[in-house]
């Protein structure tokens, strides 16, 4: 009961993935058993998915302009082991939206620099650089 009552202490402020609730508990000292049953009522309930939190930070990190690669990085963090990542159209897009912050010389290769460095394949970094710098004109 104890294990619960601190899972939805942990789950009051931000959203846990399976795996990342799991070590949580394990470091409070709670048994593996306790642990468990915690971990299948929350998810039986609802109060933990995988996928929609997966889908929320694959979102939110499109938005931001992040790579596939950095929020695989992420995921996998978390404990989370994605079988998806980004379609070519929602990398391209991305790299977009990285581009938008972007305030160096505005030649060709640098830019592709950039986007190369941040986790972007070559081909998404060139298109994006492309697009963006036929719009800047």
């Amino acid at each position: 009961m104890k294990a619960k009552t601190y899972a939805f202490k942990l789950l009051s402020k931000r959203d846990y993935f399976k795996e990342e609730l799991r070590r949580k508990l394990l470091q409070k000292g709670f048994s593996e058993n306790e642990v468990e049953e915690t971990i299948e009522y929350l998810e039986k309930e609802g109060y933990i998915d995988d996928e929609k939190l997966a889908k929320r930070y694959k979102e939110k990190y499109l938005e931001k302009g992040y790579s596939s690669l950095k929020l695989k990085s992420k995921l996998y963090a978390k404990g989370y082991k994605p079988e998806d990542s980004f379609s070519y159209e929602e990398e391209l897009q991305s790299a977009l939206n990285r581009l938008k912050k972007y305030k160096k010389e505005k030649d060709f290769y640098s830019i592709v620099k950039y986007l190369v460095n941040r986790g972007f394949s070559y081909s998404i970094a060139k298109e994006a650089t492309n697009i963006y710098l036929n719009e800047a004109e």
